[in-house]
């Protein structure tokens, strides 16, 4: 949804144009100050798989985002798929490791210094496929050293940053929004019309009640915000 389409829906809710906004309320702005706020709590992480580089622009890749969790290989090559070949340097390797011997020495183990090198590297694959990686936050790049035989592409799992009402797609956090928007619109409506009384008029303007509704539900959909664990589907 569009702020144009989260101001529309408002208008309805609150009687425009019916009931003129005379007070000229811009609830566009109250789209925009809900989001601010409803961004705080859709803290999920996604995934996105971007060719392999030894420094990737995240802007470039299309990520969007102040932290950066994980980089991984998109297809590990080791680790996840061993022959039975390199299983069993593995297993020879952590056995040795275990013992506390020189990777095979004194053990009668007689393993080539390179096969021992990969075999442990498959071992900590086998463990973990995360790559190491440094995020320059300031520059907005992540920066991923990798020797030889490097990966074609890379997963990097983010928290990500949102800038437009539209990247929620979610039913849920629209509801949400739509709800706090709702809130901020009757607060600001409900000062504009409790400023001024005219004493011994049969007419009453509904500021004071619509002021306790918005601060009611604004306060409501603060509690379930709390108390609810971020989930959130977004559009890469």
């Amino acid at each position: 949804m569009t702020v144009s389409e989260y101001t529309a829906k408002l208008s309805f809710m609150l009687g425009f144009p019916a009931n003129k906004n005379i007070e000229g309320v811009d609830l566009s702005e109250a789209v925009r100050i809900a989001f601010d706020e409803l961004k705080e709590y859709m803290k999920t992480p996604v995934s996105l798989t971007v060719p392999y580089a030894t420094r990737i622009d995240l802007k470039a890749v299309g990520i969007n985002t102040v932290n950066v969790l994980r980089v991984r290989p998109a297809e590990p090559r080791l680790g996840l798929s061993l022959t039975s070949f390199e299983s069993g340097n593995v297993f020879q390797v952590a056995a040795a490791v275990n013992l506390g011997s020189g990777y095979g020495a004194g053990t009668g183990l007689n393993i080539d210094p390179i096969v021992s090198q990969l075999a442990l590297q498959q071992v900590r694959n086998t463990l973990s496929t995360d790559l190491d990686f440094t995020y320059d936050q300031l520059n907005d790049v992540v920066y991923i050293p990798h020797r030889a035989p490097i990966p074609a592409t890379v997963t990097i799992q983010y928290v990500p940053k949102f800038t437009d009402v539209c990247e929620i797609v979610e039913p849920t956090w629209q509801n949400y929004l739509t709800r706090l928007a709702l809130a901020y619109a009757k607060i600001s409506i409900g000062r504009t019309r409790s400023k001024y009384v005219i004493e011994g008029s049969n007419v009453s303007l509904d500021g004071a009640q619509l002021l306790d509704e918005g601060n009611a539900e604004l306060e409501a959909a603060r509690n379930e915000l709390k108390a609810k664990p971020p989930k959130l589907r977004i559009r890469n």
